[in-house]
């Protein structure tokens, strides 16, 4: 982990935390928080790894990885409680 590593994951918190007020709810928040967390952490490994750490491609995946992470991890815990996912 380099000096990037942490400032790099905050717009994965940013985007978690803001799809999972969009849900409402206090485990939608802390989950789509996390989820942003992990999916963000996973672009920045991936970029790190094709060399893309820089500019707008960067920005890019890590948004669109947070905002995936955050979906997935509300989605999931949706299943468990069976109720219906977000949107329906």
């Amino acid at each position: 982990m380099g000096d990037h590593f942490w400032p790099a994951l905050y717009p994965g918190i940013i985007v978690g935390l803001l799809y999972g007020l969009s849900l409402r709810g206090l485990p939608d928040i802390v989950l789509g928080a996390l989820g942003g967390l992990v999916g963000s952490a996973l672009a920045y490994w991936g970029l790190v790894t094709a060399g893309l750490n820089e500019g707008l491609p960067s920005v890019a995946g890590m948004v669109v990885l947070a905002l995936l992470g955050a979906y997935g991890a509300t989605s999931a815990f949706a299943r468990i409680l069976k109720r219906p996912p977000a949107g329906k």
